[in-house]
């Protein structure tokens, strides 16, 4: 017979929401199931409060956190629309944290190499003709952009953007993204070191030439090469700061 006194323990207690919280949450939730799209734009904060039957300092609230988010952009002129729900907007507050722990970016960068150089591997035999004579044409370009680290940042990310398209995946296309933006942060002061976007610009090379002989091995090494020497310039750009 069980002891009726016994205590019964729950794994979690209630939470109890904030109204601005609940309003955030709706919003998403009609984000998710693409009510709302990238580039809507919300109604006025007096009609969303009087729709949900909240206060305008709640409606604020929501916007204001939707934003910290990534998720609601404010353009000038007024009016808060939904964003472009990219890696860009998205990953900012991941972002943050990351600067703030120094092991994850080993791991980080241990993510990446396995990504990029699966990446590689299948647009070695993927990517279609057209992509491939762009990519060449983009890394020809390229060399422009080596006395100009943000331009040359700008070039890197489209350089591997035409690879993760090619390589037939929209989940790895999505995932080397996200990864590449998660970096961006660290790479903003590796990328100002002597030498560092010769080495990015050398790794393409061999990069390029590997899809172009369209072996799937050596292009997966050239990847995975190429994330090492990131690795090893902006980790050396953290020891020396």
């Amino acid at each position: 017979m069980s002891d009726p006194a016994q205590r019964i323990v729950f794994d979690e207690p209630i939470v109890r929401e904030s109204v601005a919280e609940a309003v955030a949450r709706r919003i998403l939730d009609m984000v998710t199931s693409r009510a709302l799209k990238p580039g809507d734009q919300l109604p006025p904060e007096r009609d969303l409060a009087e729709s949900l039957g909240v206060s305008r300092p709640s409606v604020r609230e929501a916007i204001r956190g939707l934003s910290i988010l990534g998720v609601v952009r404010s353009r000038q002129g007024g009016g808060a629309y939904i964003s472009a729900l990219d890696a860009e907007s998205l990953l900012g507050p991941i972002r943050f944290f990351l600067t703030l722990e120094d092991v994850n970016i080993g791991e980080l960068y241990d993510a990446r190499s396995l990504i990029e150089s699966d990446v590689a591997r299948r647009a070695a035999v993927n990517m279609d003709d057209a992509t491939l004579a762009r990519l060449g044409a983009h890394l020809e370009a390229q060399k422009a952009t080596l006395s100009d680290a943000r331009a040359f940042r700008l070039s890197d990310f489209q350089f591997h953007e035409m690879i993760w398209g090619g390589s037939g995946n929209a989940f790895l296309q999505r995932i080397g993204e996200s990864l590449n933006s998660l970096g961006l942060e660290f790479r903003k002061r590796a990328s100002e070191t002597s030498g560092v976007l010769e080495q990015s610009y050398e790794d393409h090379q061999r990069l390029y030439a590997a899809l172009s002989a369209r072996d799937p091995e050596a292009a997966a090494k050239a990847a995975e090469l190429h994330m090492h020497n990131v690795y090893q310039s902006t980790i050396g750009q953290e020891d020396a700061s």
